[in-house]
């Protein structure tokens, strides 16, 4: 592609304690891409999503958000900018309703009706939180709960989206409409 990257990691390192878990990763995202990291179980794939969105801090390597080094930078400031991190394992507040989840994944907006209007499109992507907007998070089916963490990601406006495992418990056909969602 010959448009600037929207994400760029050049030569990211990342340790647990004394553990190297990344080593010299690089790899660019492109604006309207869906880009997918692929490697076997402790090959540092959530590792890698977690430097990104600054849960971790790396040791080496640079991460360019629009131009801009986020590397190291604290959690709640890269989901600022406009990065969201879905966990695996359908993070969601489960003593809280299906409701109170996508008004949390909205905290740092402030327009109302866009709120609202990008819930009800939350709501047309997954219908069954809607029948369920009233029932506690943790209640729900893992399927469920996964929309639910999806839907709460949504519902920042990202301009960019780091989904960690966003099929798993999800029926074939789901994770179909999830990828083009």
């Amino acid at each position: 592609m010959t448009s600037t990257p929207l994400l760029q990691v050049r030569n990211l390192e990342t340790f647990y304690g004394p553990i190297m878990a990344i080593r010299g990763v690089s790899l660019e995202v492109h604006k309207g891409s869906v880009v997918t990291v692929l490697g076997a179980n402790g090959a540092g794939k959530t590792t890698l999503l977690k430097t990104i969105s600054g849960i971790m801090d790396p040791e080496k390597g640079e991460i360019l958000f629009e131009g801009e080094n986020i590397a190291g930078r604290e959690p709640h400031r890269v989901v600022k900018s406009g990065i969201v991190h879905v966990p695996e394992g359908r993070e969601v507040f489960p003593l809280l309703t299906v409701e109170e989840n996508l008004a949390l994944g909205a905290y740092t907006r402030s327009d109302r009706a866009g709120i609202a209007q990008d819930r009800d499109m939350v709501f047309e992507y997954f219908p069954i939180l809607k029948e369920r907007r009233n029932q506690e998070a943790g209640t729900l089916s893992g399927g469920q709960q996964q929309m639910l963490a999806i839907g709460r990601g949504l519902m920042l406006r990202p301009k960019i989206m780091l989904l960690d495992e966003p099929s798993l418990g999800l029926s074939p056909l789901l994770v179909q409409e999830i990828f083009a969602i």
